[in-house]
């Protein structure tokens, strides 16, 4: 891969900012657990940075409260860009609406670039005897479906939610019924414990190719790799509805410009590398990236949405 002026100056800008020695080594909050996409991606990233020779860099796991946990751990850190934060959008689109106290304030911290977004699929179990969305919408104007996520206001519960108001179900057509996290989600709806979920789904979804559960639609515009026959509801018969979610990198405001594009652009030298391809079409990412004012323009078009939906499903978390 060449090596322009640009990667140059940006490498000796992350390298500035992340020490010379070993034990200062940078972190990467994550918001997930190791073992999901998220925490893969920011690994992804690590790995990068010390192959880049910029130093040691770890990833930090600090789940929980959808991401206020890590969320305010970062926004307190010093910006020097030693420091940074690797979320879910919803982290700042959805949970200032969710929640009445955050634990942090949300303006202490500013993007750094877009990583990836992703969408969930519909899934029923077969028990429930639904074979198509169509059916599943008739379903749920019939008698209440219980739903699973991986918790309140999550990627899940957040997509059902607008589906429901979007698609015109009727209040009560939807139950649901949040899990604490999607492995305990996607093991419930195997379990036949509930009927339906909007899950994130990665690793090729075993559990749909032998037939325990059944996708009848991906949430974003297009199928996803693994499971190429599942259409998108846009396709299903109703145009427009696009719901994806994206992973951003973001830092104590305050950071410097050069180390947001030395961020940045080992983002988009990662996501553009043939050997990160495969995994990220097995976790079902996109590779769509951006800079500090990509990510920016996402939050911004995305929260107004993710409050319309929060509020007329009348979701809080005081």
């Amino acid at each position: 891969m060449t090596i322009t002026r640009r990667t140059m100056l940006a490498t000796a800008a992350l390298t500035a900012a992340q020490g010379a020695t070993a034990q200062e080594a940078a972190r990467i909050v994550a918001t997930f657990p190791p073992g999901a996409a998220l925490d893969g991606i920011a690994r992804l990233l690590a790995e990068a940075a010390q192959r880049e020779g910029l130093g040691n860099v770890i990833v930090d796991n600090r789940p929980g409260a959808n991401g206020n946990i890590a969320a305010a751990m970062v926004a307190r850190a010093q910006p020097d860009g030693r420091t940074l934060l690797f979320a879910i959008d919803t982290a700042f689109t959805v949970n200032p609406h969710l929640y009445g106290n955050l634990g942090y304030d949300v303006a202490s911290l500013e993007p750094v670039a877009l990583a990836g977004t992703y969408p969930v699929v519909l899934l029923v179990h077969p028990s429930s005897g639904i074979t198509s969305l169509a059916q599943f919408l008739d379903s749920a104007r019939r008698r209440p479906l219980l739903y699973a996520s991986a918790g309140y206001g999550s990627p899940g519960h957040l997509a059902m939610a607008h589906l429901g108001h979007a698609l015109g179900l009727p209040t009560g057509a939807l139950e649901h019924v949040p899990f604490r996290g999607n492995a305990e989600a996607i093991t419930n709806l195997l379990a036949g414990n509930v009927q339906a979920g909007f899950i994130a789904i990665s690793g090729g979804a075993a559990f749909v190719t032998d037939g325990r559960l059944r996708a009848l639609a991906v949430s974003g515009p297009a199928p996803i790799p693994f499971l190429p026959q599942v259409q998108p509801v846009a396709a299903q018969g109703h145009p427009g509805f696009d719901v994806r979610f994206a992973y951003l990198l973001m830092a104590p405001r305050g950071i410097p410009d050069a180390t947001k594009r030395a961020w940045a652009d080992l983002v988009r030298k990662v996501f553009a590398d043939p050997a990160a391809e495969q995994r990220l079409a097995g976790w079902a990412v996109t590779p769509e990236t951006g800079d500090a004012r990509d990510a920016a323009a996402w939050l911004a078009a995305a929260s107004p949405r993710w409050q319309a939906v929060v509020r007329a499903a009348g979701m809080r978390v005081e």
